[in-house]
């Protein structure tokens, strides 16, 4: 790959995120992040297909089988890297903030 500025700036950036990421501090704090944006990802399409009244069961079925092939997929490795147990927090709090908003809506 040809050295530019451009190719030295990104390999850069890269290499301070990688350093970021390594810490495990920062590791938890993506975790929450993660786990938080499922919630709010939640809340939104919940309350999104709700004000249509259309489609809300077959909308939440296809949810739920979308989570459930996720389970499936990052339960069957051996080794979960970080964007993959990233993407399960961000289920993990989807689930949850469904489950809230169910309890809202029998309240």
């Amino acid at each position: 790959m040809q050295q530019t500025r451009l190719n030295q700036i990104a390999s850069q950036l890269g290499q301070t995120a990688q350093g970021w990421i390594q810490r495990p501090f920062n590791t938890w704090l993506l975790y929450l992040v993660a786990f938080f944006l499922g919630t709010f990802l939640a809340s939104t399409l919940t309350t999104a297909l709700g004000a249509l009244a259309q489609f809300d069961v077959v909308a939440m079925a296809v949810l739920l089988l979308a989570t459930e092939v996720l389970n499936r997929w990052v339960y069957s490795q051996r080794q979960v890297g970080l964007p993959l147990s990233l993407l399960n927090m961000l289920k993990i709090g989807f689930v949850g903030g469904m489950y809230l908003d169910a309890l809202k809506l029998g309240s």
